[in-house]
């Protein structure tokens, strides 16, 4: 979301230090979902500002930290999984095909 977007939603404006918090919370925060996020943080900060939008923060940035541990971790499966199918379509020299063992 763009600042000028948040603040059309809210109907004035912030400071780029309140919206690069609210940002931060909009991104990473596991309450705000990805379909209704916009109304959301918006909603907070009408009805409750930026202090509960601040305390917001540090979960945020958990979720940021366990998102990019994910994607290493996905990373790494998809290493391990090519070299499954490499390794199964590796011929060994000189063994025998199933036919031809026969």
């Amino acid at each position: 979301m763009m600042k000028n977007e948040f603040e059309k939603l809210i109907g004035k404006t912030v400071s780029d230090e309140e919206y690069g918090t609210i940002e931060y919370v909009y991104t990473w925060h596991p309450a705000i979902t990805e379909t209704g996020g916009k109304s959301q943080i918006a909603d907070l900060y009408m009805y409750y500002g930026m202090t509960v939008i601040e305390d917001m923060v540090e979960r945020a940035g958990k979720m940021e930290k366990l998102d990019g541990e994910l994607k290493v971790a996905q990373r790494q499966v998809t290493f391990v999984q090519d070299r499954i199918k490499a390794l199964s379509k590796a011929k060994t020299p000189g063994a025998a095909t199933p036919r031809e063992s026969r």
